[in-house]
């Protein structure tokens, strides 16, 4: 197979029928999804869409999202899915630096999309939903429904570009990270290998299809003809509810949500009889989790751990490193894939290092990203000689090849899932009139894994209030990026070259954690 869009054109002649999307939403089978589909291809090229240009996608999880996905790739153009909790100026900056085609959005977010894209912007409703009309938009089963379902087979392959995912930079200003057609043919067959999740399987899928696992993860179900439960509105209650009543077999989540099925009552007298595989990254699981999860579920756990710039494959903890004891695996983060080679190495000079040596973790395989939208200077810079992508995590590998994350180079959090760079924050604190330094950490968080701190040094004279200080980022940033907490000092630790240390900041929040990081 050479083409994304062969996916779903071979499951649609195979079982036209069979269900593709449930759940939340509009529901499709394979053979609406492949018409429906074709109809956008069709749209795009009618608008005079080339090869490489973008289509721009900001919403919540739908199922218009994989019609727009697998339309793009018949058309030979890429897709941008957008981060939904973005800010309007974030929004704004992405789409100016993308400079996509068309702009495809839903209606509650459309207000986020800049007059300037007045008439190549689609607006549709969740569901069978009409959407209010308003200027400059056209409702998208309006547009859809003036074309027709021909395939204009212009799809890319190869080194052509498939999707443009960004992810917040240390700048300040977030990257658009490419993802080639090779490298995510590449992704799915390496990480279905892994699982087993063929035509019967049913993957629950709550988080965002923005985030590499999510839409790779669907990408994979819908390659194997299985189905996918969509999700709106994520809310324990309503994950499982669905969990339950699509009977799923494939779960995705992360340990904060696993924390807390284990400890709901109504969780726990559930049915599980179904699940087969509950697959979560983001942090490592506890011994806790992990015993409660499995005697919860009664079935396979594994953890998965990536970046957008490998699609997410990168390693993997099978189930039977699942176990407790003297030689366990738990706190790692799984061995590399069949087909990517890991080095650990000093992150100074890019030097080896031995096994259980701390250093950069860097990977080099199909999945690495071709590299930054735009950004030729920061892609070089991502890179060791010889295609050796630098992650940013700290760690190490043992001797039996387990990869070991223990804190950030980059100064990337985690909260919740979600990536934030401090930078970012930082950035648009010290818009504040009343700072005169700052630095953003992340603290540990039971909930969330870590959140942000914002350490203020005030300017001279001026008074630093916590709670309105969060409340101006808010203005500036999307929530979840906003710290949860300020605390003010008088001065910020620095080394002799006048760096902030981080770590010393981070230090006391930490001490009595296995790991500085969430």
């Amino acid at each position: 197979m050479d083409s994304v869009a062969d996916m779903v054109r071979r499951a649609a002649a195979a079982h036209p029928g069979d269900p593709a999307i449930v759940g939340e939403g509009r529901p499709v089978t394979f053979g609406e999804l492949d018409t429906r589909s074709s109809r956008v291809a069709a749209g795009l090229v009618a608008l005079g869409l080339v090869e490489g240009d973008r289509v721009a996608y900001l919403a919540r999880n739908a199922t218009e999202y994989w019609e727009l996905f697998f339309g793009a790739a018949k058309a030979g153009v890429a897709l941008v899915p957008l981060n939904f909790r973005l800010s309007a100026s974030e929004i704004e900056w992405i789409l100016g630096d993308a400079d996509p085609a068309v702009v495809v959005a839903e209606e509650h977010l459309a207000d986020l999309v800049p007059p300037a894209y007045d008439g190549h912007r689609l607006v549709f409703a969740q569901g069978d939903a009409t959407p209010t009309a308003r200027p400059g938009w056209q409702a998208f089963e309006d547009w859809l429904g003036t074309h027709p379902a021909t395939d204009p087979h212009r799809e890319v392959t190869g080194d052509g570009l498939l999707t443009l995912i960004y992810s917040s930079g240390t700048t300040g200003r977030p990257k658009g990270v490419m993802t080639t057609v090779a490298s995510m043919l590449w992704a799915v067959e390496a990480f279905s290998a892994q699982f087993d999740a063929g035509r019967d399987a049913v993957s629950l899928v709550p988080t965002p299809y923005y985030h590499v696992a999510a839409g790779g993860w669907s990408l994979l179900a819908l390659n194997a003809g299985g189905r996918i439960v969509q999700f709106t509105e994520v809310t324990p209650q309503n994950i499982l509810g669905q969990l339950v009543g699509h009977r799923a077999t494939h779960v995705i989540m992360v340990p904060t949500l696993m924390q807390l099925f284990i400890s709901s009552p109504e969780a726990s007298a559930a049915d599980y009889s179904s699940v087969r595989c509950v697959v979560y990254g983001g942090s490592p699981i506890s011994e806790t989790v992990m015993v409660g999860a499995q005697e919860m579920f009664g079935a396979d756990l594994a953890q998965s751990y990536g970046l957008t710039e490998t699609i997410g494959v990168t390693t993997v903890l099978a189930p039977a490193d699942h176990v407790v004891g003297p030689d366990s695996k738990l706190r790692s983060a799984g061995r590399a894939v069949p087909g990517i080679e890991l080095r650990i190495v000093d992150p100074d000079t890019g030097a080896d290092l031995p096994a259980g040596a701390v250093g950069e973790i860097c990977a080099r395989g199909p999945s690495v990203t071709a590299g930054y939208w735009r950004r030729p200077d920061e892609t070089a810079a991502a890179f060791w000689p010889g295609g050796w992508f630098r992650t940013g995590d700290a760690g190490y590998r043992d001797e039996d090849g387990y990869v070991f994350i223990m804190d950030r180079i980059k100064d990337l959090l985690m909260s919740g899932g979600e990536n934030i760079y401090p930078a970012e924050v930082e950035n648009a604190i010290m818009a504040h009139p009343a700072v005169q330094e700052v630095a953003v950490i992340g603290v540990p968080s039971e909930k969330w894994g870590e959140t942000p701190l914002a350490v203020v040094v005030p300017r001279a004279g001026a008074t630093i209030d916590g709670a309105e200080l969060i409340a101006f980022t808010r203005e500036r940033l999307a929530h979840y990026k906003c710290p949860t907490a300020v605390e003010v000092v008088a001065a910020l630790p620095r080394n002799p070259s006048g760096k902030v240390l981080k770590r010393e900041l981070r230090a006391p929040w930490w001490a009595g954690h296995e790991r500085s990081v969430g």
